[in-house]
């Protein structure tokens, strides 16, 4: 549940900023714009088996991560082999797999804020980043609630990603709600307590979806 726990909070920080520096900075004009735009969507289309082995191959012991920690004089790091580090590494994969979908939410619900609200705005003398906090964020407050909630309940349930990469282990370092409940029904065959915590998986479910009814009653 700790793994669970800090899986989530640490994956769904990440791709919802990620998701939403992009989100404005794509309300800018540049060459090339459109180009990037579909490029960004590559981790999100991108087959889950396909991504898993790339990031596995990534934090191998001789993968790129490890060599460039070595060009700069860090070590390498036993990504795969200590239950610390294998944490960190499937967070990672995680983040550049889901950080497109909250970039597509964002960036549609930025596109629909009237202009005449950020040229007013910008005539009564508000900062870029204070049209941003003042303007954007608060407009924004349903799409952020469904983004938030929406990636925590696809999160808390991420199963194939982490079973691929470390298969639960190092020590059963990275072992998440959804991998425990696999191994302990498909692989010690404890079908009961599979059983069990299969059910709590449906409560942590119902409960992200309590809390994304009443955000949205309240704001």
């Amino acid at each position: 549940m700790t793994n669970t726990i800090v899986f989530t909070f640490l994956s769904i920080l990440f791709q919802f900023t990620i998701g939403f520096l992009l989100a404005l900075y794509f309300q800018l004009s540049f060459r090339f714009r459109n180009i990037c735009l579909s490029l960004l969507l590559i981790p999100w289309v991108t087959p889950l088996l396909t991504s898993a082995n790339i990031f596995k191959g990534l934090f191998n012991e001789l993968g790129p991560v490890n060599q460039f920690f070595r060009a700069a004089g860090w070590g390498i790091r036993p990504w795969l082999a200590d239950p610390n580090y294998g944490l960190i590494a499937v967070i990672v994969a995680n983040i550049w797999i889901g950080f497109p979908f909250n970039f597509v939410l964002l960036y549609a619900g930025v596109r629909a804020i009237p202009q005449e609200i950020y040229e007013a705005a910008k005539l009564d003398g508000a900062s870029y980043w204070g049209r941003v906090f003042h303007i954007t964020v608060p407009i924004l407050k349903p799409v952020t609630i469904a983004v938030l909630m929406l990636g925590t309940i696809y999160t808390v349930k991420v199963f194939d990603l982490v079973w691929i990469m470390t298969g639960g282990g190092p020590a059963n370092g990275t072992h998440l709600v959804s991998t425990y409940a696999y191994q302990t029904g498909f692989s010690l065959l404890n079908f009961g307590q599979a059983a069990a915590v299969g059910a709590v998986i449906v409560l942590l479910i119902l409960t992200i979806n309590l809390v994304q009814f009443l955000l949205q009653r309240v704001l």
